[in-house]
Order: structure tokens, then sequence, then C-alpha cells
């Protein structure tokens, strides 16, 4: 998979290159895009993309002072040039910083696709001859580790091209094709508090050391490599380059968890993949990873797996949520969450893909809350701080983790609680203000001639629409279009009183634009027609 970015200050620009451009084709995936030169400098230090389109007139940093920046920070991508001046100047100035290719707005198809697979085509270029010139060194240290470490990752990742090439002799030692590997995957549940507790913040020493405990405990098997995987911090992956004699047996998993937990005070969880050769290491790992993906988080004991039943999603409750808030209430809030923790619970079954699964609904619950609490707070209060603060927490503390499913519970409470108690109070301020049903009534006698769905009002104050038409009507007694049709009716009859006004100009005033479904309108409401009313009035 390769990663592309694009840099330009014009967003067609930018819409038009995600549009046209065969991604999935070619294996790419844009994964950021900037306005400015200097916002895309700092992309490409997060990214490290394969790809950069950019522009060469843009504010703040035009292209031409980024290519300069970018080239000496990041030499190995590729930097395709695209500007709307077909000017020589600017083409060589493009060429001159080191950009591969240059694109004239309006971008067409057929020249993206041919600059793209031109780019791929010097990306694989690059990788093949840094693999040829490095084998040297290679074959003078077999165990550097950083080169072991990029191999496997790339194997493992299915994004590498080293079963054509014979450097991997040199690398394990043995022939490509004949040696038998196997992957071992280790999650960790609580590195952090280790690291904090055990090591003293050194995450570094924490790796190494338990890298080189996991050697030591699969060497009994063959040659063992141990890595943290660069995706994923929690996770460890052993290659064991088996032995004849290790390739006949089955690694104790559960044995290692135990002397490893022993050894670190840490907990975490493992599981072998099947045995496979150097070239096909990325089945093997992801075949650890699935039965590392069915394990029960809320029992980690190695028993018979049961089946995971139908999880109930916190999504289909947030109606239950936004009544409890609306109230004030964070107490209840709070109890509705720690119910529907305790319900998943109670099934006894929660795999780590089922956990991370709830990770994803939590995080979007989240959104939703935090929108409310934006919508609800002015810009310099402490809750709007909060809500700024707020994901950037979530995705810390839980996104892509897991957790013992205890620990995984208090997790989430503790991460919502301040959330919801900013909401609730939010709402009690407003109780004695103005509440959402007194807004929606001001909105609507102000603007009843425009287009006013209850769709309109729930994106607008962040609220589902079942329960904020149920709101209102409770407030008036009336539902949201029956208060709307009311005003443009009473409007109506106002303006047909002056008889200067034509029944057309009178049906554009209150928000029809067809002068026979306002007459329909108009009678299905009073008994009469427009000008039965006219006439009744005089």
């Amino acid at each position: 998979m390769y990663k592309a970015i694009i840099i330009d200050d014009e967003q067609p620009a930018r819409l038009a290159i995600r549009a046209l451009g065969e991604w999935d084709n070619h294996g790419i995936e844009i994964v950021a895009e900037a306005g400015n030169g200097q916002e895309g400098i700092r992309l490409l230090a997060d990214h490290k993309p394969d790809i950069v389109f950019v522009d060469m007139k843009m504010p703040l940093m035009g292209g031409e002072e980024f290519l300069e920046q970018a080239r000496t920070a990041h030499p190995d991508a590729c930097y395709i040039v695209i500007s709307g001046f077909d000017d020589f100047a600017y083409a060589r100035s493009a060429m001159q910083a080191g950009s591969i290719d240059y694109l004239l707005k309006p971008i067409r198809k057929a020249e993206l696709n041919d600059v793209i697979e031109r780019a791929i085509s010097l990306i694989n270029k690059r990788r093949e001859q840094l693999l040829v010139d490095s084998s040297s060194r290679i074959y003078r240290n077999l165990s550097a580790p950083l080169v072991k470490e990029k191999i496997y990752s790339s194997i493992i990742d299915g994004n590498g091209r080293f079963h054509h090439i014979r450097e991997l002799e040199a690398v394990l030692g043995t022939e490509a094709g004949k040696a038998l590997c196997r992957v071992v995957v280790f999650k960790l549940l609580n590195a952090a508090e280790v690291i904090e507790r055990k090591f003293y913040g050194d995450t570094h020493t924490f790796y190494y050391a338990l890298t080189n405990a996991v050697d030591e405990l699969l060497g009994r098997f063959g040659k063992s490599f141990s890595f943290k995987n660069t995706r994923d911090a929690m996770e460890i992956v052993a290659v064991v380059n088996l032995s004849e004699a290790g390739t006949n047996q089955s690694i104790g998993i559960w044995g290692m968890i135990d002397k490893l937990t022993a050894l670190f005070t840490i907990k975490l969880v493992a599981s072998e993949g099947h045995l496979a050769q150097i070239e096909d290491l990325g089945e093997s790992y992801a075949a650890a990873l699935r039965s590392l993906m069915a394990l029960n988080m809320i029992d980690l004991r190695p028993t018979v797996k049961e089946a995971e039943g139908e999880r109930p999603s916190i999504l289909d409750r947030s109606n239950l949520f936004e009544q409890t808030i609306e109230s004030g209430s964070e107490r209840q809030a709070m109890h509705e969450l720690r119910k529907w923790l305790e319900e998943i619970e109670a099934s006894g079954v929660v795999t780590m893909s089922g956990m991370l699964a709830m990770e994803d609904e939590l995080r979007m619950f989240a959104e939703m809350l935090i929108a409310q609490l934006k919508a609800d707070t002015p810009s310099d209060s402490p809750s709007d701080s909060l809500s700024a603060m707020a994901l950037g927490q979530f995705d810390r503390s839980l996104r892509g983790r897991v957790f013992e499913y205890a620990i995984f519970k208090d997790t989430v409470l503790t991460y919502f609680h301040p959330l919801f108690t900013a909401l609730a109070e939010s709402r009690r301020s407003e109780s004695g203000s103005t509440s959402v049903p007194e807004r929606i009534k001001g909105y609507i006698d102000l603007h009843y001639y425009e287009e006013l769905p209850v769709s309109f009002f729930a994106e607008r104050f962040h609220m589902s629409k079942e329960h904020l038409a149920r709101t209102y009507k409770q407030r008036y007694g009336i539902g949201i279009h029956e208060y709307q049709l009311h005003i443009r009716m009473a409007k109506a009859k106002e303006w047909l009183s002056d008889k200067s006004l034509k029944i057309q100009t009178v049906s554009e005033r209150v928000g029809f634009r067809d002068q026979n479904y306002f007459s329909k309108a108009f009678k299905k409401y009073t008994g009469l027609t427009p000008q039965e009313f006219r006439v009744k009035m005089e």
C-alpha cells in the first residue's frame, strides 16, 4: 500500500484529484490534505507519504519553497507539481526542485493516472535499488535489528517484494523458500502502567527488555526475532526461524504468558500462526491475529472458545441518553452507561474484535455528545475547552487499544463522566433561560417561509429527530410542522386582507412556490380558498 497527500489551497482541485485518480487500482491511500506549504511540511513529517501532489502557487508557503524544504527532509517521496499556469519558468523551477512530473489545471483523468503510474514505477525501482544497495551491509551484519524489523514488517504487511530477492538468505541465514517459520503475536494490555511503574517512564528500555525476554523464551524452538509493531505500540511480533525439532512442536503460549507476567508484572495475550515459509509470513501473522481477535476479554483463561452473541449498541440507546441529559441528570446517564457495559459483560463473551467494535461505537457516541456540548456553550467557557480536548483524550485512552474487560469498563466510565457532567450542567443552566423548544419556536416565528423539516432542527441542536419532536410537542401540545403551518396560514390571512397583493405574491411570502398547492393547503386549513376568503372579508 502506498500513501499520498495533496497540498493545494483550492479545494476543488483537491477534490478533482481525489475523484479522478484510480487509487484502488494502484494500491494508494490518500492519507491527508493541506491548503498551504507550511501545513504540508507538517503532514510530511506526520505521514511520511510516498507520493505528494503540490500546487506551485499557494499562500504562506508556495510550491517552490515547499519543494526545497521537502526534498531535503523527505528525499524519498515522489513530488508531482500541479499548477494553473502553463509557464516554462514554473515547470523549470519544479523540475529543479526535484519534482518528477508537472500537471496543468484543470486536472484530466488520463494525464493524472499516467503520472500516478510513473510515480509508482519510480517508487518500486527506488525500493529495489535501496535493497540492493543495502545488501552489503546486511551481509556484514546479519543480525542488524532495524534491517530485519523493516523486512519482516514489509512481508507481514504485504507491501514488500522481498520474496523475489535473494538478500533474504543473508538476513535469515537460510535459503528463501526452504526455511519454515512461525509468527507469534502478543497484545499488551497494560503496557503504559508497567512502563511508568517498573521502567520509570523509559519506553525504549521496556520494549528492549520485553523483546529480549520473548526471544529467549522462544529460543528453544529456533532463532527468534521479535519487535514492536510500528502500527500498534501495544503489539509485539515474534518471527521464529524454526529448528528441525521446533517444526514438530507447538509453542506453549500460555506458559510463555505466565513467565512474562512474572518477569514484568505485565498483562498480555498471545497467539501463534501456522507454519509458513518466509515469503508467506503475512499469512501466519494474519492467522495469529484472527485467533487473538476471537479471545474472550472478559475471561482470558485458556478455555474452550464460546461464540460471541449479538451485542447491544450504545448508539441504539442515544435517545435514552438524550432524555437523561436533557433532564440535567449526569448520575442517571452514568447509570445507563454502566448498565449497558454490565449487560454486555453478563453475556460472558466479549472478543477482542468485539471490544474494538465497541470502541468505534463509543467514539461515535462521544462525537455526538461533544457536538451537543459545543452547540450549548460559548467558545470561551470551560465546557468548550473540555469539548476541544475530549476526542483526543478518547483516542489516547481507548481507541484501538485492548484491555481486560473490567479495566475497559472502568476506562469507559472514567472518560464519559466529565462529558455527561458538562452536558447536564449546560442543560440545567438552559432550564433557567431559553429551552430548545422555545428556541425552535422563536426560529419558526422568524423563518416560517423557509423549508424547516424536523431534521433541520435535529442537526442544529444535535438531538435525534424523534426526541426533539417529542420534546417540542410536550412543551407546546403541537408538532413542529403543524406549528409552522399555523404561522404560515395566519400570515397568509393577514396579507390576503390587503387586496393590492396578488394571491401568487401571498403564496410566495408564506413559503409556497406553487399557488395551486398553496390554495389547497389554505382551503384544507381554513375551509375556504384564498379567493373565497377575500370575498368573505369584504
